[in-house]
């Protein structure tokens, strides 16, 4: 019953092979007794051509498996994990003495040369020496590339994109209830007793902090020198001296970005947790996303006042775990990194009606990216055409860019040593081609 089955062409678009199948006479709709197959799919649904796949499925009343394409005899058992080929489309038949019933499941197939075109020519034309670029969903990866002088795995200088990972480790305190967004910080620093947080501060929250709205100085004005020192000085006297600079508006007054208010943050973290920035993060965040060797804020046998704001360094896979957890609602793995709230805090718009004092895009950039949440650039809807959005990003100095799209559920990860600018013209030339691919349009 079989032999003409197994001699009809697989490699057919899907609507094709379902009528060959038809013609083979797979008896599915007239033989009783036939075996049943009440399940059959492929996991992930979505990969780049080359890649596996996990076949799954759950049949009853079969004496024999086969799968195509391949011919492949997997009687006994419940799945098998192979690479995709030719149009992504997959058959199991089931069948016994008694007849025989096929089912099919199609994996739907990504082609992302167009992204390695674009920084393969970025590279060759001088405007990179090299980058790194992974781009994942809440699962897993989708696609990666590299190319010059940058590796996948190295780490590399993150500048203000360390902010979005900072924030993340901040908030895991809120969701163990050490930490509440709301409350004046004062509350917390007066744990130090020979910490002096001056009553000009008293309305500061957490929230503030993150949120570049404190009224602390920002990147626009003259900064603490502590905020450069990682060596010489501790997080804590580093916080002190911020402490003492003269507020450039009333706290939840106006956004202004920023490594002060960080530092803050980052000390009150350390104070609550009872360890060092760098212990805290790793029990916090780099510990649990199995990314210790891949992400750090400096070493920390040398680094006693870590900038937070801007110090850390990181490789793309390492950097795409972060986005992972907002993917999935905090979540990877399976397991909990952030509460759902938290997540929810993260990109929400924390920065709505009020006056910016300072932002760090170059000229006329300013309005692709109007609003901020926690540690995250919310974009204007028209960057992203064909995707619903909404798209968050935590750009760097260095050209450093990683953002997620929720509408459509991908994150990306450009890691290049340049400038801002580039890394945003970059991700303006890979963006269309991803949303192309994840839309089918």
């Amino acid at each position: 019953m079989l032999r003409p089955l197994i001699r009809c062409r697989f490699g057919l678009l899907l609507p094709v092979f379902l009528l060959l199948l038809a013609a083979c006479g797979t008896g599915a709709s007239s033989n009783a007794g036939a075996p049943v197959i009440t399940a059959f799919a492929a996991s992930p649904d979505r990969v780049e051509a080359g890649r596996e796949v996990t076949l799954s499925w759950r049949v009853s009343g079969a004496d024999r498996l086969l799968l195509l394409p391949g011919n492949i005899d997997v009687t006994g058992a419940r799945e098998i994990t192979m690479p995709v080929t030719d149009n992504g489309s997959f058959a199991l038949v089931a069948s016994n003495s008694r007849g025989s019933r096929t089912a099919v499941t199609t994996v739907q197939l990504h082609d992302w040369r167009a992204l390695d075109d674009t920084l393969d020519s970025a590279r060759a034309v001088g405007t990179i020496s090299g980058a790194s670029f992974l781009l994942v969903d809440r699962i897993g990866t989708l696609h990666e590339h590299s190319v010059g002088n940058i590796a996948l795995a190295q780490k590399v200088p993150l500048a203000s994109a360390s902010k979005l990972p900072t924030v993340m480790a901040i908030l895991t305190l809120v969701d163990s209830g050490e930490l509440d967004l709301d409350r004046p910080v004062a509350d917390y620093l007066a744990r130090d007793r020979d910490f002096v947080w001056p009553p000009d501060k008293a309305a500061i929250t957490t929230r503030m902090l993150l949120a570049h709205t404190a009224g602390l100085v920002g990147l626009g004005d003259t900064q603490p020198d502590c905020l450069l020192l990682e060596r010489l000085v501790t997080l804590r006297d580093c916080a002190q001296a911020i402490a003492r600079t003269t507020l450039v508006a009333a706290p939840g007054t106006a956004f202004n970005y920023g490594g002060a208010d960080m530092q803050v943050a980052a000390y009150i973290a350390s104070l609550l947790s009872g360890r060092n920035w760098h212990a805290f993060f790793a029990s916090r965040i780099s510990g649990p996303l199995g990314i210790r060797m891949q992400f750090d804020y400096g070493d920390a046998g040398q680094i006693s006042n870590p900038r937070v704001a801007g110090g850390a360094s990181a490789s793309a896979p390492a950097y795409a775990r972060l986005l992972q957890v907002l993917l999935d609602d905090g979540l990877f793995d399976g397991q909990r990194v952030l509460s759902s709230a938290m997540v929810n805090e993260i990109l929400s718009d924390q920065t709505r009606g009020l006056p910016v004092l300072f932002e760090p895009f170059p000229d006329g950039r300013e309005a692709d990216y109007p609003a901020y949440g926690l540690g995250v650039f919310l974009s204007a809807a028209r960057l992203h055409r064909g995707s619903p959005g909404p798209e968050y990003s935590d750009p760097g100095l260095f050209g450093a860019t990683p953002w997620i799209d929720r509408g459509l559920g991908y994150g990306g990860v450009l890691l290049i040593e340049n400038t801002t600018n580039v890394g945003l013209d970059l991700w303006d030339a890979l963006r269309p081609s991803i949303i192309r691919q994840l839309t089918g349009r």
